[in-house]
């Protein structure tokens, strides 16, 4: 247990009920009832967790750094440890619950593995979109039930069959995507470094990348002439649209509001709101100067946490 765990680095928060959850370094539990107090929860773990989801008000999972999963039945007042690989000792970037039982995991070099039992069991997902290893940093349930795996150096797939098989996507941006957020029923928002953010307000209509692009996205990251060609990293693909920001701070985490606003956190206090109409993002006096990495609104206030600790600052449309 640490006094000073409010303050220290917190990468994601999550609502269990009538609470809100956060976590981060060194297995950092934190609960509150009005995001002002938090009260640290003991932890099976010490290691960096990056991620915390709930299926609903009382049963979540937290994940993180030497493959470790935790999980709840109580709306974050005990944890216990479904999963810990130390001797793999990589982490697990994000998680998506399908239903009570079926849940996948995304993580560091194409890692994705799949639940059909609540977690006791796990299957990895053998597909050849994952043959280059990719960091998979987001996993996206879109309205109509398809799924988004976004991920570094541009990586992105679609699934259509709830994780069993996927396709990837030509992407309109060769650099990494941290997050991504359902908009609508076929719509999606996608953001990550450099503040580069993209919409596509139907994905069935994103262009599937073919194995020959693939091919050829391999050969040019491997070849230090067009590495060193400052080759734009952005390029107009059928489907998406680009978010145009006046701002170059990296995005790291994003939320949708429940009047279906969407905003974005990321470096030096940047809180970015999407605004679909103008195809913008446009930055909300929020927050302080530190890294935010995730955010929550809490009536008219958010809730985030980054490398100051976890606060809960006035929002300002």
């Amino acid at each position: 247990m640490a006094p000073r765990a409010a303050t220290s680095l917190l990468l994601d928060i999550a609502r269990a009920g009538e609470h809100w959850i956060v976590v981060g370094q060194r297995g950092v539990i934190l609960r509150s009832s009005d995001g002002q107090h938090w009260q640290q929860m003991p932890s099976p773990v010490d290691v960096m967790l990056t991620r915390v989801r709930f299926f609903d008000d009382t049963r979540g999972w937290a994940l993180g750094y030497d493959g470790a999963v935790l999980e709840t039945r109580d709306g974050g007042r005990s944890w216990t440890l479904l999963r810990f690989d130390p001797q793999w000792g990589k982490p697990w970037f994000d998680v998506l619950f399908l239903d009570a039982e079926h849940i996948l995991l995304a993580g560091t070099n194409g890692a994705l593995m799949i639940t059909a039992d609540g977690g006791q069991t796990w299957q990895s997902i053998d597909t050849p979109v994952l043959e280059d290893g990719p960091n998979l940093y987001s996993l996206a349930a879109l309205g109509d039930g398809s799924l988004l795996l976004a991920g570094e150096r541009g990586f992105l797939a679609r699934s259509t069959d709830r994780g069993t098989t996927w396709q990837r996507l030509r992407s309109p941006y060769s650099g990494s995507y941290f997050g991504a957020l359902p908009v609508g029923e076929q719509g999606v928002v996608i953001f990550g470094l450099r503040g580069h953010a993209f919409y596509a307000a139907d994905l069935r209509a994103a262009e599937v990348l073919s194995a020959e692009a693939a091919q050829a996205l391999r050969e040019a990251a491997l070849d230090p002439t067009a590495a060193a060609a400052h080759i734009n990293p952005v390029s107009e693909v059928s489907g998406w649209t680009r978010l145009e920001n006046d701002d170059y701070e990296s995005l790291f985490g994003g939320t949708v509001t429940a009047d279906g606003r969407v905003l974005l956190f990321g470096m030096n206090g940047h809180v970015m709101q999407v605004d679909l109409t103008s195809r913008r993002l446009h930055r909300l006096p929020a927050a302080p100067e530190s890294n935010l990495n995730a955010g929550r609104l809490a009536g008219s206030d958010l809730i985030v946490v980054g490398t100051a600790g976890v606060q809960r600052l006035p929002l300002t449309r």
